[in-house]
């Protein structure tokens, strides 16, 4: 390889890190995002523990459903 191609590689290399932590953000922003649309009827549904990602999505899938 070549200088540039090695720098090429070096500099991908340091900046996928930094993008998938960017996009797991963005991720999970957008579903406490959604957590904040459910009404108190779904938020009730599981009362002392966290919801999981999953549980978030199925809510809003269900909520949208019921709107429609």
């Amino acid at each position: 390889m070549t200088n540039s191609q090695d720098h090429l590689t070096l500099t991908h290399k340091l900046k996928k890190p930094l993008v998938e932590k960017l996009r797991r953000e963005r991720i999970n922003s957008s579903i406490e995002q959604l957590k904040s649309f459910l009404g108190p009827e779904f938020l009730k549904q599981q009362p002392d523990s966290k919801l999981e990602k999953a549980d978030i999505l199925e809510m809003t899938v269900c909520f949208l459903t019921q709107l429609q």
